[in-house]
């Protein structure tokens, strides 16, 4: 499982919805060294992933009669940088902002997505000078909680078979039956 992969394509998810009163917005993700769009567009820039506290884990259930399965879960604070760019830079910057976390239907992508919005910043306007002229850029931090829940196979241990150096074996607990 790469979380890194996962939560970027979550966030985009949930970008593309929060934003779906532009028509075809477009969500490209920072440093995939692509040609630049030529209209608006907003770059997810994934800052950094930290677990929080420690994980938890269940006991183990009973899958099969011969294995048993245990839950791990680990949350994460995810901080991401959103950039919007272009000359729809601040309509699509203040969209998102005022519908990430009071919108009903971008509330339902973010569950589908496993992602809950922690904090956000202020909108910043920071246009860039491009060769000839300025473009608009307006930029955002989103911090979300993230989890991720892990199942693995668990072999138990029955009994334990110790066998000396006369070739008598040992067997704990002793009244456990080994079937060849």
């Amino acid at each position: 499982m790469n979380i890194f992969t996962i939560v970027r394509s979550a966030i985009r998810n949930v970008s593309l919805v929060a934003l779906d009163e532009f028509v075809n917005p477009l969500v490209i993700y920072s440093h995939s060294n692509g040609t630049e769009p030529a209209g608006s567009y907003v770059v997810v820039n994934i800052l950094s992933v930290d677990q929080q506290g420690q994980h938890t884990s269940s006991g183990l259930v009973e899958v099969s009669i011969t294995e048993y399965e245990q839950t791990i879960k680990a949350a994460y604070e995810v901080t991401c940088q959103l950039s919007f760019v272009g000359s729809q830079s601040g309509e699509m910057a203040y969209s998102f902002y005022q519908r990430i976390n009071n919108n009903p239907l971008v509330f339902e992508e973010l569950a589908r997505n496993k992602l809950g919005v922690m904090r956000k910043s202020q909108v910043r306007r920071a246009p860039q000078k491009r060769d000839t002229k300025w473009v608009e850029y307006h930029n955002l931090d989103v911090t979300f909680s993230y989890h991720v829940v892990t199942k693995q196979v668990v072999d138990i241990v029955e009994a334990v078979v110790i066998e000396d150096n006369n070739g008598v074996e040992f067997v704990v607990p002793d009244n456990f039956v080994i079937n060849p």
